[in-house]
């Protein structure tokens, strides 16, 4: 980016000319930036083979597929290194009309080249970021918070996860090298060494993955953000630090996880599992529901940070709160099995019963993530409402009336009424002596914003020239967006040629839809200095886009975010059940089949996971109803609600299938040892 960046000096050392301006191009911004040379020393813009000749234009690579004629000849493409990112929508124009820069009279526009730092007046300027293509952007701090926030706790929960996975095992490993005196350090050696591993199978994956994603730019699916391939390429000399880093942090991590006892814990053996009951993570739930009800009433910004804190306090103290679930299911199962005889269901109920707080490691990932979807997708309603309105407001005048403004107007006037027609123009300049507008043209063009008792060949008052008005005429007459100033006389005459510029203009008459704002662009562009075109809901539907367009970030980064929920959520299940299966193999001398185990499975994994997601998907209902109040706005989506649902009972029945098969295996295999 830096590189582009024009440098501003004196006139005197000027080495080209470069002015930037404001367009539009459907619902995105567009930097249009006029360039000469002046030198043939000086080199052309980065992403550019050579400067243009005038009336050419190096257009992006998105823009040259939206609107290829309308800025000139187009000569080439811009590429990669002059360009932010892919979908970037730039041109680089040289104006064909004469004494063009003659009227440009900032002195930025006086530039010694690009990319570095330049002096006018004695004083040292920094290289200038052009920002109309990115005037909607936001700080790159907030995308690393969003990140951090969406894809990042997630990512951590993941990491948490899987480094207590068959935690029990490994801890009985660690208390027999205590019995034996093996030191502290010893110790470390032997989990280190047993972390490594892992560790490093799964940072190569990674590696191999980001090496494999430079090979090609992705495109990410809701914003349609290109990533290039050559930036993702600059950045691979930073993977082997990364990935160090990382290694290092993790396996520290794993050592130093290992050996922390909180006070009066006891030992791997001796613990049933950390303690999820009582009464707090209930009243916890209750009152950041509480929180983040009374934040959505009260709305603001002190309203957004309370029922994002309750928001989020709920989701996390749910899966706890639903320790009471499992007890509730762990008894009803027992009880069930004892009635029917059925083994299966009365050990997975007193496993559920006994140990609690395994569904709450197993539901937390999917339930956070569930709740994370169904608020984004609220999120994303309520900016999609106020941008389809927009949307409306802008497609209902299908481009029928334009304003035009430029540079110069009375001497540039005669070529672009020319090249449009004068039936089709009206413009307007200011009214000598009154402190508003006079609007010029023929008498068919003055007849297209209304019903004229005579076309006036002086200026008269607007109610006396027109009896009504058209569709046309009351955007004109009757909003003041528009127009600089209210229009206060009409005639079919001459329009003045001295007053504030500001005040000159252009109103065409347009009748043929898209093609004919295209054509009256190009004329713009062909015969006038620096234009800018506007159309009725115009700014307004560029703001909403934008704005809708900014959200579905949301959405690209909760792609990462649920993906690692839904594995810290799956493999969390497989290690609860891997280490309770371990108790099974004296079962294997009543049942060794293997649909015994998979029922067990059933029962203890699959349908405690589907009670929690029908209780997290009510929560997530909740919070989604909670925050279409805080916005004032929105809806929510009931097919994600119940694709929620089916994806978490989906997830329990595949794990303990799988889980009830491994399960199987052990116990064929059990024998006993040291009994």
């Amino acid at each position: 980016m830096t590189a582009r960046n024009p440098v501003p000096v004196v006139p005197a050392e000027a080495q080209a000319r470069w002015w930037e301006r404001p367009d539009e191009v459907g619902e995105r911004a567009v930097s249009v930036i006029y360039v000469r040379p002046l030198t043939s020393s000086v080199a052309p813009p980065p992403g550019l083979t050579q400067w243009p000749r005038p009336g050419e234009a190096y257009l992006s690579p998105a823009l040259a597929e939206t609107a290829p004629d309308r800025y000139g000849r187009l000569t080439g493409r811009i590429s990669p290194a002059g360009l932010a990112d892919g979908v970037e929508l730039v041109a680089y124009v040289n104006p064909s009309v004469e004494g063009f820069f003659d009227e440009v009279d900032e002195p930025t526009s006086f530039i010694g080249g690009f990319g570095g730092l330049g002096e006018i007046g004695g004083r040292q300027q920094h290289g200038m970021f052009f920002v109309n293509s990115h005037q909607f952007d936001r700080g790159i701090a907030e995308l690393d918070l969003l990140v951090a926030l969406i894809a990042g706790v997630p990512v951590v929960a993941l990491v948490l996860v899987a480094a207590r996975s068959r935690s029990e095992v490994r801890e009985r490993r660690l208390l027999l090298l205590d019995s034996l005196g093996i030191p502290v350090r010893g110790r470390a050696v032997v989990v280190a060494a047993e972390a490594a591993r892992p560790l490093a199978g799964g940072i190569l994956a990674a590696c191999v993955l980001a090496a494999a994603v430079s090979v090609t730019s992705l495109v990410l699916p809701f914003t349609g953000y290109r990533v290039w391939a050559g930036d993702l390429r600059a950045s691979l000399g930073w993977l082997p630090v990364c990935a160090a880093g990382t290694f290092v942090v993790l396996l520290r991590l794993s050592v130093t996880g290992c050996f922390v006892r909180r006070r009066g814990e006891g030992s791997a053996l001796t613990r049933s599992g950390p303690a999820v009951g009582g009464r707090w993570p209930g009243r916890v739930f209750v009152g950041a529901v509480v929180v983040a009800a009374w934040g959505s009433e009260y709305r603001g910004t002190v309203g957004k940070i309370a029922f994002s804190a309750g928001a989020m306090a709920a989701l996390i103290a749910l899966p706890y709160a639903a320790a009471r679930l499992a007890r509730f299911l762990g008894a009803r199962l027992a009880r069930s099995g004892g009635r029917r005889g059925d083994a299966a269901r009365i050990v997975a109920g007193r496993w559920l019963a006994a140990r609690p707080h395994a569904l709450a490691r197993l539901s937390a990932a999917l339930v956070v993530g569930l709740g994370i979807v169904v608020i984004g997708q609220v999120i994303t309603t309520q900016f999609a409402v106020p941008a389809e309105a927009a949307r409306s407001r802008f497609q209902a005048g299908d481009g029928a009336l334009i304003q035009v403004r430029s540079r110069n107007i009375p001497a540039t006037a005669d070529g672009f009424v020319a090249a449009i027609g004068a039936e089709r123009v009206v413009r307007y300049s200011p009214e000598p002596g009154r402190q508003g507008l006079r609007l010029t043209g023929t008498c068919q063009a003055l007849a297209a914003l209304g019903a004229v008792t005579e076309c006036p060949s002086e200026p008269e008052g607007v109610e006396r020239v027109f009896t009504s008005l058209t569709p046309l005429g009351r955007e004109v007459f009757d909003t003041a967006e528009m127009l600089p100033r209210r229009p206060v006389t009409v005639c079919a005459c001459a329009a003045p040629a001295e007053g504030d510029n500001a005040l000159f203009g252009f109103l065409v008459v347009n009748r043929d839809g898209a093609p004919g704002v295209e054509s009256v662009e190009r004329a713009a562009y062909g015969n006038l200095i620096g234009p800018m075109t506007e159309q009725p809901g115009q700014s307004w539907y560029l703001g909403s886009a934008a704005q809708a367009a900014q959200v579905r970030w949301l959405l690209d980064v909760a792609l990462l975010g649920i993906a690692a929920l839904a594995a810290a959520g799956a493999l969390g299940a497989a290690g609860v059940f891997m280490e309770q299966s371990q108790a099974l193999g004296p079962l294997a001398v009543y049942q060794t089949g293997r649909g015994f185990y998979q029922r067990m499975a059933l029962y203890n994994l699959a349908l405690p996971l589907a009670a929690v997601g029908a209780v997290g998907s009510g929560v997530a209902a909740l919070l989604g109803t909670l925050m279409i109040n805080l916005g004032k706005g929105g809806w929510m989506s009931l097919a994600l609600l119940g694709a929620g649902i089916a994806v978490v009972a989906v997830c329990g029945v595949v794990v303990a299938w799988s889980c009830g098969r491994t399960a199987s295996a052990h116990a064929a295999s059990w024998a006993p040892r040291a009994d």
